[in-house]
């Protein structure tokens, strides 16, 4: 073996025997940015003080929870402070039973609610739509959740501000009575 005086470059090393070959080391990584660990994310949930705040459901949504193997009915409510400022966004949950498909029986905590935001029961008895709380504008009472880290969740819809939502024109035939006594 020959003995070499150079030092070797610190990308590549060489054996100097008859069958020299070069092995080539990764080059290291000089970007800063690159460099840096990822940032870990979280959901930031809101708290506010509990009581009773007015509020407007934004969004009304049915998921099944894979945690939790169940159907869940989600509301989320913009929050308003006495000047009507949007303070927070502040979810309700609902359980929808754990079945094959939502149900929501008689018993469950969200059939009282959609009958008070309808204005009465259901006309069919298989559709229950969600469309009824969208838009509408709410007493609604906050309250923390239970746990190391509590959030604020809505505990009840205490009442309705505003009034049932826009209703399909009746399919009941017009009545128009004419007073004969008063044609010439």
């Amino acid at each position: 073996m020959a003995i070499h005086s150079a030092r070797p470059n610190s990308s590549t090393l060489s054996n100097a025997g008859p069958t020299s070959r070069q092995i080539t080391l990764p080059k290291r990584n000089t970007n800063r940015k690159q460099q840096q660990e990822p940032r870990i994310e979280f959901a930031d949930y809101p708290r506010i003080a509990p009581g009773i705040y007015p509020g407007q459901c934004k969004r009304a949504r049915t998921y099944r929870d894979p945690q939790f193997k169940r159907w869940i009915f989600l509301l989320n409510f913009d929050v308003y402070d006495a000047s009507f400022n949007c303070i927070a966004d502040v979810p309700m949950y609902l359980s929808l039973g754990n079945g094959e498909k939502p149900y929501a029986g008689r018993r469950s905590r969200y059939f009282p609610i959609w009958c008070r935001a309808n204005g009465g029961l259901p006309i069919r008895r298989d559709r229950m739509a969600p469309r009824v709380f969208v838009g509408r504008m709410a007493q609604i009472e906050i309250r923390d959740t239970k746990g190391e880290f509590p959030y604020s969740v809505v505990n009840e819809i205490v009442q309705y501000d505003t009034g049932k939502p826009s209703a399909k024109p009746s399919r009941q035939a017009a009545v128009i009575t004419v007073d004969t006594q008063a044609l010439p």
